[in-house]
């Protein structure tokens, strides 16, 4: 066993002796001319901001879209158009109060193609739902009559007005998302505007700048809303401050009594208007006919209005609305 011993110690040795020793690391050798530092990480831009786009919303009830323009953000991988209307179906900013998406909850943009000067867009099937408030059996009510087909003729003028705004675009064509549906069409079918229509594919969609308040459409609303003595949708117009003497606008049951102390106005029309270039301002040019104390009509032509831009929308101050009149 002793002698066993003796021969184990030197092999021992041996081995400690190797595992002690460290190996040399060579050197790493640089290609002349390269920089040593190594370069950071480089990071995959997923999200860029656009320029700043116009989208168009529903104001309030009123058969009008208003805009809001805003920095648009675009998803690496993303059209601009898929990233413009994205925005647009996920509805106004917050600041905006007045206004409201017209398109039925949880509608989503699912792809975009441009043919030319036609856009295809293929929306969710949430396109076709319902609003909540709508009653099953609005054709026998006067006022949903009118509401539900003017819903459908809002919502597709926003994706209309949106997209022509933005885009060098005439048209637009919806598709809507099939699903396990089968159809012989991918179309929108006219029968969705609860116009009378069928279920015959839809039209290329055009611009109706009728529906959309710019200065002069918003003139003729006022001025409108002024004829039919409709007071509770005029005071909707009226600025809730004057932009120029800080002045607050009167309580609703006041600004009636003023009104109806106003000369009757019995026609009015826009001749011409033009934006400040700071776009916060508008100047209007009306002529206007209205009824005097004796009956007879007396034609006022050039009347200025001036509107100023609040929340997306045109107002008017309760000094511009009736300072005309002061002569």
């Amino acid at each position: 066993m002793r002698k066993r011993a003796w021969i184990l110690i030197p092999v021992l040795l041996v081995l400690t002796g190797c595992a002690a020793r460290t190996l040399p690391v060579p050197e790493a050798t640089l290609v002349p001319g390269t920089d040593p530092t190594l370069p950071d990480a480089a990071v995959e831009e997923t999200v860029r901001v656009t320029e700043e786009r116009t989208l168009w919303f529903r104001f309030l009830d009123e058969p009008y879209l208003a805009p809001e323009t805003r920095a648009v953000a675009q998803q690496s991988g993303q059209s601009e158009e898929m990233a413009v209307l994205s925005a647009l179906f996920a509805g106004p900013g917050t600041q905006y109060v007045e206004l409201g998406s017209p398109f039925p909850e949880g509608t989503r943009v699912l792809s975009t193609y441009r043919s030319g000067r036609t856009l295809l867009v293929t929306v969710s099937r949430e396109w076709l739902n319902p609003f909540p408030d709508e009653p099953e059996d609005w054709q026998y009510d006067p006022v949903w009559q009118t509401e539900v087909p003017l819903r459908r003729k809002l919502a597709m003028q926003s994706l209309v007005a949106t997209v022509t705004d933005s885009f060098d675009v005439d048209e637009v064509v919806v598709l809507l998302e099939q699903g396990e549906v089968l159809s012989a069409s991918l179309r929108l079918p006219q029968s969705w505007f609860m116009d009378g229509g069928g279920d015959e594919p839809a039209d290329a969609q055009t611009r109706d700048d009728a529906c959309l308040l710019t200065p002069s459409v918003t003139a003729d609303a006022i001025m409108t809303c002024w004829l039919r003595r409709d007071w509770q949708r005029l005071y909707r117009y009226v600025a809730a401050v004057d932009p120029y003497t800080g002045e607050a606008r009167p309580a609703y049951r006041d600004f009636v009594a003023d009104m109806e102390n106003c000369a009757p106005l019995t026609s009015a029309s826009c001749l011409g208007w033009s934006v400040s270039r700071d776009g916060g301002s508008c100047t209007v040019s009306l002529r206007v006919e209205l009824r005097g104390d004796d009956g007879g009509a007396r034609t006022l032509d050039a009347r200025v209005i001036r509107l100023h831009r609040s929340g997306g929308v045109w107002k008017i101050s309760m000094q511009s609305l009736t300072g005309w009149l002061e002569e």
